[in-house]
């Protein structure tokens, strides 16, 4: 009896290890940078990784949805980008409010015919969303004459101007989108329909849980808070462009394994994915002090994502044995 409590309890200790490898590796590389490079601990580039990781994190948080939901978002990039285009745009030509509202419309309008494609057509979300990417991405370029476009509005710089002790409007604006998918997904009863659809499909079927609503309602997240990202980016550089937020997917993806949120579904928080947000983005904000250049930190963000991914299946593999 002893043998086998010590065994349970090694095998647990091993999948833990396993799910949170990478989270303890880059935690130990931020330890590192702390006593390595004083500049990165300085509340000016502590600011700016607030400021950073939060604009992509909006995204993550509704990733993290998608990803618990069993399925996965690979247009939010493009949806990113679209935003930044459509939105800089209309502000030439309109309210600046009224141009954020249709937007932020354009961006759900893109999640439920992902959902559709996904729930309804039954297309795999892999290639539902593929596909979307480059339609959206294809339409960005379009609408912008494959150039990047520039706006000049008062009340878009005055927003943009909003900064308390460094801290710019963004943090605040992931702080209310994380409140609210935490309460979302924890309380409500779509929230749990997400969990069950993610963790038996059929089971959930057949007790009743309406899961091609689930489906289609993630995707809907992540394409309002993939606009909402791309707004927020607009405040900061007043223009936008076709070639915006390509590392969205990957950077959203790896924040939200690293966080716990396991990429066979049913399982995961948003509260663990900001660990993942954080993780990513003072990752690389040290790359960035040290020298490292824009080529190699792109490899470095594919390996990371592989990495994770592999950590994953491992930890699910060992949970099965």
């Amino acid at each position: 009896m002893i043998k086998q409590e010590n065994k349970l309890r090694r095998r647990e200790i091993q999948t833990f290890f396993m799910e949170n490898a990478v989270s303890i590796i880059l935690t130990l590389f931020v330890i590192f940078m702390i006593f390595q490079r004083p500049s990165f601990r300085s509340w000016g580039n502590i600011t700016t990784i607030l400021n950073d990781c939060c604009m992509y994190g909006i995204t993550a948080l509704a990733m993290t949805a998608v990803v618990i939901c069993g399925e996965i978002d690979l247009s939010v990039s493009s949806i990113y980008a679209w935003a930044t285009c459509l939105f800089v745009i209309l502000c030439n030509g309109m309210n600046m409010w009224l141009a954020a509202l249709i937007t932020l419309a354009t961006g759900i309008v893109w999640g439920i015919l992902n959902g559709l494609l996904v729930a309804r057509i039954r297309m795999p979300a892999f290639v539902a969303t593929l596909g979307t990417m480059y339609t959206i991405m294809g339409l960005a370029y379009y609408i912008t004459k494959e150039k990047p476009v520039n706006t000049s509005n008062q009340t878009l710089a005055a927003i943009g101007r909003i900064n308390i002790a460094g801290i710019s409007l963004v943090p605040i604006v992931f702080l209310l989108v994380l409140a609210f998918l935490y309460w979302f997904l924890r309380y409500t009863v779509q929230g749990r329909g997400i969990y069950a659809a993610g963790g038996n499909y059929e089971v959930a079927r057949l007790s009743g849980i309406n899961v091609r609503y689930s489906k289609v309602l993630v995707f809907v997240l992540t394409g309002f808070c993939s606009a909402l990202s791309g707004i927020l980016y607009c405040t900061r550089i007043f223009s936008g462009a076709a070639t915006y937020g390509t590392d969205l997917t990957i950077w959203c993806v790896a924040a939200t394994v690293i966080g716990g949120t396991s990429m066979a579904g049913g399982s995961g928080s948003v509260n663990r994915t900001i660990i993942g947000i954080l993780l990513m983005a003072i990752l690389f904000n040290a790359l960035t002090l040290m020298g490292v250049d824009g080529s190699m930190q792109r490899f470095i963000r594919g390996l990371v994502l592989i990495v994770v991914i592999l950590f994953d299946a491992a930890a699910r593999m060992k949970k099965v044995a």
